[in-house]
């Protein structure tokens, strides 16, 4: 009978033990999803506000380069409502955690970690390709500069050489408008 006691004692210590640690767990995993979707809240933040220095640094690069070759990037550049419509999202995204964060499941707080991951995913994926482009806009901005400066330095040798009418050939070089 006493040893049905300690039994019964024993096996009731180790249910709520085991009950406790699935607890202790599941808090552990709600706290760990809550940073996760502040973190990535203030990431995805960051990278926006990258993304907008970026494309005003792109917009410069651009105002460089002969307008008739620029037109439709411009166009393609001004993104700033579309940077402000994404923090705008970011923002009720942390009001969402505020109000719902307590009463949402595990399974609500894990899925709205994978997405706020995704966008970030996406977002830094667009950065690469603003790196990319604005590499490309330098070496063509470059190479124009240095076409302008040789055909520059042609037609004043050629208005210097004896025997010539001081006239070029072909007229002075295009002027590259800038916007």
């Amino acid at each position: 009978m006493q040893q049905a006691f300690f039994l019964a004692i024993i096996l009731a210590l180790a249910a709520l033990s085991g009950w406790l640690w699935h607890r202790e767990r599941a808090t552990r995993l709600r706290a760990a999803a809550l940073r996760q979707l502040l973190d990535g809240a203030d990431a995805l933040e960051a990278r926006l506000q990258d993304y907008r220095a970026r494309m005003t640094r792109l917009k410069g690069l651009l105002h460089q380069l002969p307008s008739d070759m620029t037109a439709s990037a411009m166009l393609r550049v001004d993104t700033e409502a579309q940077v402000q419509s994404a923090l705008r999202d970011v923002l009720a995204h942390r009001l969402w955690i505020k109000r719902e964060s307590g009463s949402a499941s595990q399974q609500v707080l894990d899925e709205a970690v994978r997405a706020i991951e995704r966008t970030g995913d996406q977002l830094a994926a667009r950065l690469r390709q603003l790196d990319e482009v604005s590499e490309q806009l330098q070496a063509a901005g470059a190479g124009l500069r240095s076409a302008y400066q040789e055909a520059s330095a042609a037609l004043a040798a050629q208005r210097r050489e004896p025997g010539t009418s001081g006239e070029p050939v072909g007229g002075e070089p295009p002027t590259p408008t800038r916007h």
